[in-house]
């Protein structure tokens, strides 16, 4: 009897088919809008996971409407990336950008591991990501190598990467330096060959890459201004800035200027500044800001004062300047006195950001307030420890899902 009851029922009075069927219902009828709002929460490791599920979801991924605002939505939680290269691979830890709370002591952040990203180039350093992408900003080629002069764009967040054409140099050493602009939404790379082993130093061959442009080829400019370019360029609003040497770079303690890019116009310009070689630039609330030290070189535990200049009208050269006196913190966190610390940026709560550049365990930054003039340090945990491992940190990193 109760065979026979089974055998009548039916597909929509079975209670598990119903549900099924309702559940099919339901997520073919999401709006477009609401998945679209869904999506653009996720982080950028979870989409380049979902991108090979569905070539529906492909394509959202893919669009320039969605692209575009999840790196905005991206911008507004920035997170602090961390990352270094070893034997052939870069690896790349990242973490939500704590809010700084000065009243409040945050003891640690823990990271999330992105994609090992694989890498046929040898050591190399690496400027600070514009708008998710990474790039080597100091490089040396080997002669007879068939791969010399070639580089490559890195996104530590979706574990992609694109190699570039090999750059039309003669010389065995170039320095690059990425940048974006926000009008033409194109990402475009600037490279120029130095002569660093014989006096007087200058740079030559200067040529750009624009990013997304079907078969990707250099195109060679002019640059009238080949003075020295050092590591450590920024790009804001569509400017690109580096720090180049005074004159020709012979002699100890020497003094820097800054050498402005504008990646639209893709024309150069100088500003009239005085650095010392241990100048950092940073993003300052929308501005450019340079950070030096009283000690030529680099900030360290011996170091007792800063100053802040910040670039209040580029037409007409004019930087207002602030200067601050530490306090001896260093020896109550437990820092060595010849650590070398860098400079990682600025919050909008008026806190200098700086990262040890070699990899420890435990691993530190520190938040030094420079209105209170106080300094706290956190932990980040979850970092695989490598010894003597040069470590690049940067704050601001904003994820992006464009595919490469």
């Amino acid at each position: 009897m109760k065979k026979q009851q089974k055998k009548h029922v039916s597909k929509a009075e079975n209670p598990q088919t119903r549900s099924s069927s309702t559940s099919v219902e339901n997520s073919e009828s999401i709006p477009a809008d609401l998945i679209f709002e869904i999506f653009s929460r996720l982080t950028a490791k979870s989409l380049s996971r979902f991108r090979c599920l569905s070539k529906e979801w492909a394509s959202i991924f893919s669009s320039r409407v969605f692209t575009h605002s999840f790196v905005a939505r991206s911008c507004e939680r920035p997170r602090l990336l961390f990352t270094f290269h070893v034997d052939g691979k870069l690896f790349s830890y990242s973490t939500p950008q704590p809010p700084r709370n000065p009243d409040q002591d945050l003891s640690h952040v823990v990271v999330d591991n992105h994609i090992t990203i694989p890498t046929r180039m040898g050591s190399f350093l690496i400027h600070r990501p514009v708008r998710g992408l990474l790039c080597p900003g100091d490089m040396w080629f080997e002669r007879g190598c068939n791969d010399s002069k070639m580089m490559t764009i890195f996104n530590p967040s979706t574990g992609q990467f694109k190699k570039l054409p090999a750059a039309r140099t003669r010389r065995g050493h170039v320095r690059t330096y990425l940048g974006y602009d926000p009008i033409k939404e194109e990402y475009k790379v600037l490279c120029m060959s130095v002569r660093r082993r014989t006096y007087p130093k200058f740079s030559e061959e200067h040529q750009v890459l624009t990013l997304g442009t079907g078969k990707l080829s250099w195109r060679m400019i002019e640059c009238s201004l080949k003075r020295y370019p050092e590591i450590g360029g920024i790009c804001i609003n569509g400017v690109l800035y580096y720090l180049a040497y005074q004159n020709d770079g012979f002699g100890v303690g020497q003094n820097f200027t800054v050498i402005c890019f504008d990646v639209s116009s893709e024309k150069f310009k100088p500003l009239e500044i005085n650095l010392t070689c241990s100048s950092s630039l940073i993003n300052y609330k929308g501005k450019l800001g340079a950070i030096q030290f009283d000690q030529v070189g680099f900030f360290g535990g011996r170091t007792t004062s800063l100053g802040l200049m910040v670039l209040d009208d580029a037409e007409q050269h004019i930087w207002s300047k602030k200067t601050y006196v530490l306090p001896p913190f260093w020896k109550n966190l437990g820092v060595d006195a010849i650590a070398r610390l860098n400079v990682v940026g600025m919050t909008g709560d008026s806190e200098i950001v700086f990262s040890p550049s070699i990899l420890s365990d435990p691993f530190y930054i520190f938040y030094y307030d420079v209105e209170r003039n106080t300094v706290v340090k956190v932990r980040v945990q979850g970092i695989d420890f490598v010894k003597n491992q040069y470590i690049y940190t940067f704050m601001d990193y904003a994820e992006d899902v464009k595919s490469m």
